[in-house]
């Protein structure tokens, strides 16, 4: 794409952008958020939705798979084929989510593999996603493309833990995942049919490396607080659905609330921590997302431990505010990724970010699971409470160090 045409073409090109980025959470809210809720209802215990956590597997190896992505998809000579792989990778996604809505009793280890495709494939575009994002735009555009990033994965949660949970609730499995396929079809083909902006940078000289992204110690830090900082805001989140559901809320209201946290405030959250983040720096709004959280689970587990609280509030904080906070928190996380990864193997480098966190996302989901199952809500709500405060502690010593110019 030529210089002049760049200008003009960018705001598309990141709405587009989003849209792909919509695509991947509508099937990670459905898989992580409404999932765990519809068969929490159908009676599926606490230790056994504790393995649906296993399914963020692929999210958290993707990077052992990264650089041949990434070496196909940029080659030394000739154009970048990120289309190609989301075509690819969003064929496989169609053909398995085909399955799911044809096959309405699939039994549970069925069911499993089935969504272990989908998420896999998911976890494969999204390689291709985050490098186009960091190489084909300048990093005057990060914020934007952060922007598109985070808010695009909150719209995407609440349509696939909002919208497909109601229309499952009303409609049936097989009309709410004729949904789930529509909305992802409508959210990824601007992309595929738009000019999309070329490569700013030439791809690593000796191919992109595991071995050459971890020798960097300020992205070995950056692995570190990343991980701190998803066990604080993360610990819990699966659980949020399942709780709300045995205090009495239906699968309606859980989806509701959901749709209306992601969809508003989640997004409203994102914009608004761009915005802090540019005041005040990354630091202090990470701190902020901390504290908001901590007292959602101080809430949380009050309830759980019996206190006379009001029930309606508990909906409230949980599948709203915690949205607000996680979307004000991680925005300026992930705008942290695009600035510790290198240009000439972004997608390998932001994918260890991502890795991380969709690692620790998957022990602590397990971990979550048995904790409740075995102990009750209130051991889960106490025990993450405590992780929060020791893991804002651990962020706050650590910051300096991973980035000294622009803690």
């Amino acid at each position: 794409m030529r210089g002049d045409q760049i200008g003009r073409a960018m705001p598309l090109a990141l709405a587009s952008l989003g849209g792909l980025y919509v695509t991947q959470s509508v099937l990670g809210g459905f898989i992580w958020s409404a999932l765990p809720a519809v068969m929490r209802e159908r009676g599926m215990a606490l230790e056994q939705l504790g393995f649906l956590s296993l399914l963020v597997l692929p999210w958290a190896l993707k990077f052992l798979w990264s650089p041949w992505i990434e070496a196909w998809r940029r080659p030394v000579a000739g154009p970048a084929r990120t289309k190609s792989v989301i075509r690819l990778g969003g064929g496989l996604i169609l053909l398995a989510t085909l399955a799911l809505a044809l096959v309405v009793d699939m039994p549970l280890p069925a069911l499993i593999l089935t969504l272990f495709i989908i998420a896999t494939a998911t976890a494969t575009v999204d390689i291709a996603c985050d490098g186009h994002a960091v190489e084909a735009f300048p990093s005057s555009a990060y914020g934007w493309a952060n922007m598109m990033q985070v808010g695009g994965a909150y719209v995407g949660a609440a349509l696939g833990g909002g919208l497909v949970l109601v229309a499952i609730d009303r409609l049936g499995w097989s009309a709410g995942i004729a949904v789930l396929i529509l909305t992802c079809l409508a959210c990824t083909l601007p992309f595929l049919l738009l000019p999309q902006p070329a490569p700013r940078a030439a791809p690593a000289p000796s191919g992109p490396s595991l071995r050459a992204a971890l020798a960097r110690p300020q992205l070995r830090r950056g692995i570190w607080i990343t991980a701190l900082f998803v066990a604080a805001m993360k610990s819990t989140l699966g659980y949020f659905g399942p709780f709300l559901v045995d205090q009495g809320f239906t699968l309606t209201e859980v989806g509701l609330f959901s749709a209306s946290g992601s969809l508003v405030v989640g997004v409203i959250g994102a914009i608004f921590g761009g915005y802090v983040v540019a005041r005040l720096g990354t630091l202090p709004v990470l701190m902020i997302a901390l504290a908001g959280e901590a007292l959602v689970l101080a809430y949380c587990l009050g309830v759980a431990a019996g206190l006379a609280l009001p029930l309606r509030p508990l909906a409230v904080l949980t599948q709203i505010v915690s949205s607000a906070w996680l979307a004000f928190g991680f925005v300026a996380l992930y705008a942290r990724f695009m600035q510790w990864s290198d240009p000439g193997q972004a997608g390998v480098d932001f994918t260890i970010f991502q890795c991380t966190d969709a690692g620790i996302g998957m022990v602590l989901g397990f971990l979550g699971g048995q904790l409740a199952g075995h102990f009750g809500y209130s051991t889960l709500f106490g025990t993450a409470l405590a992780c929060s405060a020791l893991c804002a502690f651990g962020i706050l010593i650590s910051w300096g160090r991973a980035d000294p110019a622009r803690a």
